[in-house]
């Protein structure tokens, strides 16, 4: 392959070693050259948008949005799934999530890094990179995040990430009243704004912490720490929230959210 570019990688983890010496050991490589860092999920998701890599590698475990969460996002189109990178995940030994991994055939880095392994990986990084284009490697992302083994492998989430303007945008769950769906989008409201959330109410369910928000309708989550009062209107559950919103509760759902309120 020679004069074909160098294939342009960006650097993911939120502990500065980590960065400076995957860095280091990129740097050995011929055929790929690191273009730049990132110390969290959402910085990763903003330097994946202005810097469009060929491959982001990727830990696992950081405070604000994991690097599956960043995976999914990406393979969602959060960061642009047109021009979707190769991802390889970075973790220390945890023998379910290598599992997973190995099941959805993605590829991964364990820690401590190895030369020869990082080198075997960015040989099949570097062919994969020179075939497949971004679009197909999005589809195959977002299948490998749907396998069983990766599901579980998801954290609970500790902010929700958001879409505003070309950014993703962590809210502290506290901020967020309700989570709603309207003509097919799911919308966050927060501070009088409402931004674009890339997952359906039912994925929201499993993923906010347990007993924080409760489904007050089919089309609605509601933040139990965000309501007011609530009573009956007309044989009706009216919910009054902190910020005057009045939601009603279908009866389907009323029996369960007046257990989860009392």
């Amino acid at each position: 392959m020679t004069g074909a570019a160098r294939v342009r990688a960006l650097v993911v983890d939120d502990e500065p070693r980590a960065r400076q010496f995957l860095e280091k050991l990129l740097g050995e490589q011929p055929e790929i050259e690191a273009v730049g860092t990132a110390r969290s999920g959402a910085e990763a998701l903003a330097r994946i948008e202005t810097l469009k890599p060929d491959v982001v590698f990727l830990d696992i475990h950081m405070p604000d949005l994991s690097g599956l969460e960043v995976a999914r996002h990406v393979a969602a189109g959060g960061a642009g799934a047109g021009r979707a990178p190769i991802v390889v995940f970075i973790t220390a030994y945890d023998r379910y999530a290598v599992e997973a991994f190995e099941v959805a055939a993605l590829d991964y880095l364990l820690k401590p890094l190895r030369r020869e392994r990082l080198a075997e990986t960015v040989r099949r990084v570097v062919a994969e990179a020179r075939g497949s284009g971004p679009a197909a490697r999005a589809r195959a992302l977002a299948r490998a995040l749907e396998t069983p083994e990766l599901k579980r492998q998801m954290p609970v989430l500790a902010r929700l990430p958001v879409r505003h303007r070309r950014e993703i945008r962590l809210l502290d769950l506290e901020q967020v009243p309700m989570i709603f769906s309207r003509d097919r989008l799911v919308l966050a409201r927060s501070d009088t704004h409402e931004y674009l959330v890339d997952y359906t109410l039912q994925e929201l369910e499993q993923r906010l912490p347990p007993g924080q928000f409760v489904r007050v309708h089919r089309a609605a989550l509601v933040n139990v720490g965000a309501i007011d009062s609530y009573g009956g209107e007309d044989g009706v559950l009216v919910l009054k929230l902190k910020d005057g919103t009045r939601v009603e509760a279908s009866e389907r759902r009323a029996a369960e959210v007046r257990r989860r309120l009392r």
